[in-house]
This record gives C-alpha cells, structure tokens and sequence, in this order.
C-alpha cells in the first residue's frame, strides 16, 4: 500500500462519501489520504472510524462556518505522518514509508482568493526547502491553462496563476500527466451554464521525478462529490509496451526492403529476443 489520495469530498459526514472511500482505498492501496472540505468543525475518533476505519491516525483543520476544513489520514500500519506545518489551506508533514524512507507530502486546499493564495505559496516555499522527495497534491483553486476549462467565462491568464507558476519553477515543483477524465471538478449545471475545470493535482519535485520516472495522477471517478478525487502511486513502474510484430507479403516487391532488412539486422541490441526483433 503505497497510493496518496487527495479528495475535495464537499462535506465528510455524508453517508456515500465513507462508502466511496472505503472502495477507493481497498481498490487503489490507499496508505494516506488527504480530504478537503470536509465542513466540519470538528472530528473525533468513532468519526474517524466510521469513515475509513480504526487503523487510522488523522489530524484536522476545523472549518470555518459551513465551509472549508482538511482532514489528513494515514494507516499507522503501513506509515508514520508527523504534520510539521499548518494552515487553513496546507498540511504539511513527513510520511515515513519504511521501505521507501521519507517523504515530504503537503496536502492543499487553495483559498479562490488568490490575495489569499500568496500565503501558501509562502508556507510551501519555507516547507519544503528540504532535499527530500516532496508531493503537493489536493485541491488548488486554479487552472494552468486554456486546456484546463471549458465553459463558463473566457480563461485569462490572472495574477495568481502567475503566482502558481512562479511557485513551481523556483521551488522546482512539475505538473505530472494525467490518466482518466480531463476535468477534476464540475459545477453540475446543465446546458451552457455547465462549467468543467482541472482544480485538482498533483505537483512533484524533481527527487520524486528521478524515483518515479512513469509518475502520473490518475483522475477517478466522481461520486458523492463535484470533485475528482486524485490518486498517486509512489511505487509506479513503467510499463513497457509490447507490439504485435506484423510483416506484409508487399514489401518484399520493393527493392529497398532486402537492403533496410539487412542493415537493422546488423545492429546490435539488447534485451530479449523478442525486444531485440
């Protein structure tokens, strides 16, 4: 079990979002899990259990009113989570994995205010100064580019995605690709009045990168919530994909075929036989 999960769950009383994240960390391996407006004020143990299960230690930031709130849970079985840094809009800790080591691991619930944004990037930037292997992943409240929406009004490209992007290049943190729908969140509107954008991600250093040459977020299915929940596998292999070998009667009719055929059969190579051909 070694999958991160980050889920904007919009509220983490209700009875399907438990449902659903039980499934999803049975299904996906899930070792630590970071919830996003969960509107709760506050949270106890039997909550804690009867949402995920009583292997669980977790740690909360209360919401203010009707809105906002993080809650972060790690199995205990599995990894150690000691929280280092806290706001209303990041957890910050280390997750020690023993076969894997430390990593630094923030989970993010980004103000739509992007005034209000700048302090993150700020307690990010501080946080994570640490050569470790680092990921930032929740529910950031900003699209990096036209490709990220659709619908609603004209994207532009505003101060704080400005901000976002000037975090990532001198902190050294990279969008990773995607697997699943392109939107992470919608706002369940219908006809013109539907707007879809990617407000959830993951952001790695390049420590991470070099662990995890294939890293990739997959977008899951959304289910009592307006948002994707996320997941990253931090024990991703790269997969290589076999092809079917196919050879057409026609081309022995032309001249140049004897002469490639003979030429990258020349060529040394490695791997096994079937690679090599």
């Amino acid at each position: 079990m070694s999958t991160l999960l980050f889920w904007n769950c919009t509220g983490a009383r209700k009875r399907e979002a438990a449902l659903y994240l039980k499934e999803m960390v049975r299904e996906q391996d899930v070792c630590f899990v970071g919830l996003l407006e969960t509107k709760m004020t506050c949270i106890g143990r039997r909550e804690v259990d009867y949402l995920i299960g009583n292997d669980w230690d977790f740690y909360h930031i209360p919401a203010v009113g009707l809105s906002g709130g993080m809650l972060v849970i790690c199995n205990r079985k599995i990894v150690l989570f000691v929280v280092k840094v806290t706001s209303s809009q990041v957890i910050l800790g280390d997750l020690l994995i023993p076969s894997m080591g430390l990593w630094k691991i923030a989970t993010v619930y980004g103000s739509r205010c992007c005034k209000e944004r700048e302090d993150l990037w700020r307690k990010l930037e501080k946080g994570l100064k640490e050569h470790y292997p680092s990921i930032i992943g929740g529910d950031f409240n900003c699209v990096l580019n036209k490709e990220e929406k659709r619908g609603g009004k004209r994207f532009v490209f505003s101060e704080g995605l400005r901000e976002m992007n000037q975090f990532m290049t001198n902190s050294d943190f990279h969008d990773v690709r995607s697997i699943g729908p392109r939107y992470t969140w919608c706002n369940n509107k219908e006809g013109a009045s539907r707007i879809w954008e990617r407000l959830d991600r993951c952001l790695v250093n390049s420590i991470v990168l070099q662990k995890i040459p294939s890293a990739m977020t997959r977008h899951l299915a959304r289910v009592a919530s307006d948002h994707s929940p996320i997941a990253f596998k931090l024990d991703e292999k790269i997969q290589v994909k076999r092809k079917n070998i196919k050879f057409e009667d026609t081309w022995r009719s032309y001249p140049a075929a004897r002469s490639i055929v003979y030429h990258s059969w020349k060529k040394n190579d490695f791997g096994d036989h079937s690679e090599i051909l």
